[in-house]
């Protein structure tokens, strides 16, 4: 009778196994469920592209690879959520490179102020060396870039006044992201950044908190802060590139063949936001104006970009090196 019941439990034990096996992915990644979060505004175009991305993947895969979407940070900060899949409890992420400091702090170089001469250099970067770069350094903490989606240039928003030169900035409380380069540069000019989660940003602006923010126009518009900013200023100060991230662990388990449609469809929707942010920045504009917002486009951005230039010398010296700064500059267009 007990070898009976020791047989029934071993084999009960090893049907749980396979199960198990089926239910997370084999090492050919057959029904590999890729929980996927990102602190995106759900409709913009990088939020929507994403979701578009995993309609893809999972019918050409024939489901054996699937990705549930959580956007508008429901699984935490960017932060948090970067370390939840370097910890292995999330298996992908689409993160701000800039918010990756922490996991190495050369990743804080894009939130350099005016690092590029124009949009086209900004984009050939990321496709290049530049890019390339960014990659490597993610891959050693345990993570493969499958993509990169463009953000963009980030704007200033504010109560007081249009900002047209680095003075107007003088004592203005402005929330920026958690990122030390970001501080550093509106302290330049003689600004108060306020460090601020994203989902508290609308209530503070709202209260009076602080008197002023800095997105892309796709995140002016559909978290509607129209609706407690007056003035919106086309500083386009920093560019911001969001990078989607697998899990090595989760990536390994995946086939060849499949882990190629995934970056097949990455590479789509990496060219595609770039033709909706074209095509939508002057529809932005247009609709923050029918709100109410007064927006100027008169800023001068070469005495914007001559008082927060001392902190390049500051940052190559301490946290950059030279090695990535002159694969910065070769693609810079400055």
């Amino acid at each position: 009778m007990r070898k009976k019941i020791v047989l029934f439990l071993s084999v009960t034990v090893l049907l749980f196994m396979l199960a198990g096996c089926s239910e997370n992915g084999d090492a050919g990644g057959e029904g590999t469920k890729l929980q996927l979060g990102h602190a995106l505004s759900e409709g913009t175009p990088a939020a929507e592209l994403i979701e578009e991305m995993a309609e893809k993947v999972n019918e050409r895969t024939d489901g054996r690879v699937s990705f549930d979407i959580f956007p508008n940070s429901q699984l935490g900060s960017e932060t948090e959520m970067l370390e939840q899949v370097k910890l292995g409890t999330m298996d992908s992420a689409g993160i701000m490179i800039g918010t990756m400091q922490s996991l190495d702090p050369k990743l804080a170089i894009e939130d350099l102020p005016y690092m590029w001469k124009d949009i086209e250099h900004a984009r050939s970067a990321y496709e290049g060396e530049f890019g390339d770069y960014l990659a490597d350094i993610i891959e050693k903490q345990g993570m493969k870039k499958i993509g990169y989606l463009e953000w963009g240039f980030r704007h200033i928003t504010n109560n007081k006044q249009p900002i047209v030169t680095p003075e107007d900035m003088k004592g203005m409380k402005i929330r920026v992201a958690e990122t030390k380069l970001r501080v550093d540069a509106f302290e330049k000019i003689g600004a108060l950044p306020t460090v601020m989660a994203f989902s508290e940003l609308y209530g503070a602006l709202q209260q009076g908190t602080v008197d002023a923010q800095e997105n892309p126009l796709a995140n002016i518009v559909a978290p509607k802060f129209y609706e407690v900013q007056d003035y919106l200023s086309l500083t386009g100060h920093f560019y911001n590139t969001i990078m989607l991230v697998v899990s090595s662990d989760v990536w390994e388990k995946i086939s060849e063949e499949d882990q190629q449609i995934i970056l097949e469809e990455a590479e789509k929707i990496q060219q595609e936001v770039i033709v909706q942010n074209d095509a939508q920045e002057d529809e932005y504009i247009e609709s923050l104006k029918e709100n109410g917002m007064q927006v100027n486009d008169d800023v001068n951005k070469e005495a914007f970009r001559d008082a927060m230039l001392p902190v390049y010398e500051k940052w190559e010296k301490d946290v950059f090196g030279e090695e990535l700064m002159n694969i910065y500059r070769e693609a810079s267009g400055w």
